[in-house]
């Protein structure tokens, strides 16, 4: 029974391996917009059978809708957003603002119109996915398809909003009344509330019929509630620079006068409502004040009284005083600081009887004056410091002063007096000024006014000039000008202030005795031209001379004659908006350059403002039945057939350029930061329709990338990894690709060298003139040759190798071209590969390795071994110079090895004769060496560690002069040593060398023996 299930498994598994079948769905992809309904989907890929041929049922991509929150009011529309997107890209070699267009028949499609024109052109064959693309409804574009979108915000869903905004409604709030049939509507925003800088609008609401559409008169909206206000913030132009006050800083102190100061600042706002500072004198003259006066209120103070006599006439009693805090207002005294109220005492009289201490003695009424008085140190602990205040107070009232003498003996003046809250002080015998609030009785005034009559004396009137003559022509009348002033100050003075003084003789004379000039004579306006949308009203203007002083005697002039520009004979009148009517624009061109298309033109529903200005508005305020046509069928010539040209070449950036030009068909290797533009000509099609794929993913436009009305591919400054890949056309049934790599500056100075040296003229070589594709330019065409290979072998015989490519070089890049290019013109191509390295192959030969050496110490313990290492000819096994064998890798002829014999010991020479003059002390020296054990070879550093030798010896010279002794024999005067230590040249073996056989000569000689000791 297992066996039978095994079997089935592995059946439906092979079954299943034939078979094509969909992998999983991906997770849902990044939405297309963050508000206003976008678009999500799920991809899954078919896997295919190498023995299938059907195929996977179903769909690829599932889609659904996301974000449907809608935007802010201030969000621009989505559509109007990807128009905009095209502003900074030239069109027809001139640049435009780009405002959206919906085309009811491809609303999918991106079309635009130039801002001032009737133009509709196609900037993109397909919306951005969540692009609405039906009017007052939730259908939108996807993958270049209009879905349709219920109100619950569902692809494919026949739900839609009725009009009580039930979404799935049928109309009933409107039928029971549970809803309203005229509601209110936002129809736009007021003028900006600032005639420079920023400002506020306000948004507006009218009342509008839910059946019809039309707006009605605000009264049919009072049963339902009006929106509440909302604003948004404008700029209209930049104000002048004005003083910015900021916030008075504290005083700088509490009480006694002091001063505060606060930041006066000449502010710009900029467009943006920022502030911008500038220097003070950009702001109006003067400056506000950025100091003043502050808490001129006196600092509280503590008062305190006169000591109490002491309580007791004998013995240690207390005294106690009165303490007051004086202040105004609400700053008090520090507690801390406050004087004592109460301190110990005693008198000089003891309260027992010398003689008898039961009792008590006797001294007169004024003995208990006579007391001691001690310090806050000697106060007992049982006595409690009261710090209440004094009970010996009456109660504070108001205290007046007499009146001040007016300020001024006439005219506006006041008195003043001082108005204190005061208490009675028993003990001081005066009284003490209060806070305000410790009064309870109302305060008096301050200050009155006094003494209100004019002071007409001080007043005087003035002749200033002249009044205006009565006439400006024909003969007027003027008067002298009187002026009252302050006698003073000379100051201008009301007229009635100088009702007392006296007054100048007035002095009249004849003026403006000339002809009048000429001048307008201006009409009144007529009525209006148009009753709505802007119409004109006219008046008369004439150009006239008045000859008399009588009004109707005048000359008609020609207009020339008098002062220019003349007073306008119209102006505008009615001006509120007329009813909508349907606008159409100029037919576009043909959708497609061949075969049939169709012809689209703008077609809105426009209202004219009262600018006289168009102004597109909802389609509902025009008669629908009315709408001009918006497209045609166009019928082009035959369609030639399709081809796409492509350029086999391989293009090279070797230096910087802001932009390169590349077509299908190649590759190329492009420098970071470089814009790319690819193209794909295609003869005998619309070009609009091709399409990109990167990588065999269909391309999507956005900042980076583009595809051109013509169809070509722009990329804005690649750089590695990101935009590396390989790019295809596709427009019908063909396509072509571009492999582009983007490189390194590293990698392009290598390639730039051999290069360089052509350019200059360097390595010329046998060239021909080609046309350039890159920029149209006629360059020479020359072969490359590189240099050659390594041998394929070291000995025998081998092969090497040279690349060789037909090239265009330019100074920013080289183009490679197939070789038979290069042919075409007749240009010899160099021969690729031949033979090299005819030489016999050999080999190293190495004996076996000798006994570890003991005359070849390397440090203690160690020596090293040594072997013979000959050439070896392979092919007939004889023995060859070394020569022949390759050097690098020929084996080491000596290695180390362990050796016990190995250890380092020191050496020492023999003393040196005793260095002293005879019969005195000295010393004698001797040379000390590290040396291997059993030999004479030096062991340099290895004894480090080891127990060092004496170097240095007292001795005393026993010498006879004018005698040798029995054991040395005279040598020649001229053979002697020169120095004490050559002794130990012999030692060191040295003597072989000519220097010191001649400065050690006696020693370096026939061995010599010391002297006995």
């Amino acid at each position: 029974m297992h066996g039978i299930l095994f079997l089935i498994c592995i059946s439906q598994v092979l079954t299943e391996i034939r078979s094509d079948h969909w992998n999983e769905w991906s997770s849902w992809s990044e939405c297309s917009r963050t508000c206003g309904g976008g678009a999500t989907y799920q991809e899954r890929k078919c896997l295919r059978s190498s023995r299938s041929k059907e195929g996977c049922e179903g769909e690829r991509f599932k889609y659904n809708t996301c974000n449907n929150e809608p935007c802010s009011q201030e969000a621009q529309d989505f559509r109007a957003q990807q128009c905009a997107a095209y502003n900074n890209a030239t069109y027809g070699g001139s640049l435009y603002t780009w405002l959206p267009y919906t085309d009811r028949k491809s609303p999918c499609t991106l079309y635009c119109i130039p801002k001032g024109t009737r133009t509709v052109v196609r900037l993109a064959p397909k919306v951005l996915d969540g692009t609405r693309c039906k009017f007052n409804a939730f259908d939108m574009c996807i993958s270049g398809k209009c879905w349709p979108v219920g109100c619950d915000h569902k692809l494919d869903s026949p739900l839609t909003q009725d009009l009580c905004g039930v979404c799935g409604g049928n109309n009933s709030c409107l039928n029971n009344g549970t809803k309203e049939r005229y509601h209110w509507v936002d129809i736009g925003l007021t003028p900006c509330s600032a005639s420079c800088g920023v400002g506020v609008q306000h948004y507006q609401y009218r009342c509008r019929d839910r059946l019809s559409g039309n707006q009605v008169p605000e009264g049919r909206c009072a049963k339902s509630q009006k929106p509440s206000e909302k604003e948004k913030t404008c700029f209209k132009r930049q104000c002048p620079p004005v003083w910015k006050i900021f916030p008075w800083q504290a005083c700088s102190v509490n009480c006694g006068g002091g001063s505060a100061t606060r930041a006066v600042r000449c502010m710009d706002t900029l467009p943006d409502g920022r502030q911008h500072w500038l220097h003070d004198s950009f702001c109006p003259q003067p400056k506000p004040s950025t100091v003043r006066p502050c808490n001129p209120r006196m600092c509280p103070r503590w008062y305190a009284g006169e000591w109490s006599p002491c309580s007791v006439t004998c013995g240690w009693g207390e005294q106690v005083r009165e303490v007051l805090c004086r202040h105004e207002g609400d700053m008090f005294c520090d507690l801390n600081a406050q004087p004592v109220t109460r301190r110990n005492c005693t008198t000089i009289f003891s309260c027992t009887d010398p003689d008898d201490p039961r009792l008590v003695a006797e001294h007169d009424d004024y003995a208990g004056q006579q007391e001691l008085s001690f310090g806050i140190s000697h106060v007992k602990a049982d006595i409690v410091v009261d710090a209440t205040e004094t009970k010996h107070l009456d109660l504070p009232k108001y205290i007046v002063s007499d009146w001040s003498p007016c300020s001024a003996t006439c005219g506006i003046s006041v008195r003043t007096r001082y108005v204190r809250c005061q208490v009675q002080l028993q003990y001081l015998k005066q009284m003490v000024d209060l806070p305000d609030a410790e009064c309870t009785e109302p305060k008096p005034n301050l200050s009155e006014p006094c003494n209100l009559e004019p002071c007409f004396k001080d007043f005087k009137w003035i002749p200033q000039g002249l009044t205006p003559c009565s006439r400006s022509c024909l003969g007027g009348t003027q008067e002298t000008h009187l002026v009252c002033v302050h006698k003073i100050s000379n100051l201008t003075q009301p007229d009635e202030n100088c009702i007392h003084a006296e007054k100048f003789p007035i002095e009249r004379k004849v003026c403006n005795e000339i002809p009048c000039p000429q001048r307008w004579r201006i009409g009144g306006f007529g009525e209006c031209s148009r009753s709505c949308g802007g119409g004109l009203m006219n008046r008369e203007v004439k150009c006239i001379q008045q000859i008399d002083v009588s009004l109707d005697r005048v000359l008609n002039l020609p207009d020339l004659m008098c002062e220019q520009p003349a007073p306008p004979t119209s102006r505008d009148c009615n001006t509120q908006p007329c009813p909508a009517n349907w606008a159409f624009g100029h037919w576009s061109q043909c959708s497609v350059s061949c075969g049939v298309g169709i012809e689209l033109r703008p077609v809105v529903c426009q209202r004219i403002t009262q600018d006289g200005d168009p102004l597109d508005v909802d389609e509902y305020h025009c008669p629908p039945t009315e709408r001009p046509e918006a497209e045609r069928i166009c019928n082009m010539s035959a369609c030639p057939e399709l081809k796409i040209k492509e350029l086999q070449m391989k293009f090279f950036q070797m230096n910087p350029m802001d932009k390169v030009r590349l077509f299908v068909g190649g590759e190329a290797s492009i420098l970071p930061g470089t814009s790319v533009l690819i193209l794909c000509p295609v003869n005998g099609k619309d070009k609009k329709k091709i399409e990109w794929l990167k990588n065999g993913k269909p391309v999507r436009p956005n900042a980076q990338i583009a595809i051109s009305k013509r169809g070509n591919l722009r990329i804005k400054k690649v750089w590695p990894r990101t935009d590396d890949g390989k790019y295809t056309c596709v427009i019908g049934n063909k396509k072509s690709s571009i492999k582009m790599t983007i490189i390194e500056f590293m990698h392009a100075m290598q390639e730039t060298f051999l290069r360089e040296q052509y350019l200059r003229g360097y390595m010329n070589n046998d060239s021909a003139s080609h046309v350039d594709p890159y920029d149209k330019k006629v360059r020479p065409l020359q072969v490359l040759v590189s240099e050659w290979s390594p041998c394929s072998t070291t000995c025998g015989h081998g092969v090497k190798k040279r690349k060789i490519s037909c090239e265009l070089i330019a100074e920013d890049y080289f183009e490679v071209f197939p070789l038979k290019v290069c042919k075409k013109y007749g240009i010899q191509i160099p021969t690729v590969m031949e033979k090299c390295n005819f030489k016999p192959c050999t080999k190293w030969a190495a004996d076996e390795w000798s006994q570890c050496l003991n005359d070849k110490c390397l440090k203690k313990d160690y020596s090293y071994k040594v072997r013979t290492v000959k050439c070896f000819n392979e092919m007939n096994s004889s023995i060859v110079h070394d020569k022949y064998c390759h050097k690098a890798s020929k084996p080491p002829t000596q290695k180390e090895c362990k050796n016990p014999a190995c250890q380092p010991v020191w050496y020492t020479s023999e003393w040196t004769e005793c260095l002293a003059n005879c019969g005195e002390s000295g010393y004698q020296t001797r040379m000390l060496m590290c040396v291997w054990a059993g030999g004479e070879l030096p062991a340099g550093r290895n004894c480090e560690g080891l127990a060092r030798p004496v170097l240095l010896r007292p001795c005393f010279n026993h010498c006879t002069h004018g005698m040798w002794t029995s054991q040395l024999k005279p040598k020649p005067l001229e053979c002697v040593d020169e120095s004490n230590y050559c002794k130990i040249v012999p030692v060191m073996k040295l003597c072989r060398f000519k220097n010191f056989q001649t400065k050690c000569c006696h020693s370096c000689s026939s061995k010599a023996q010391d002297p006995p000791s």
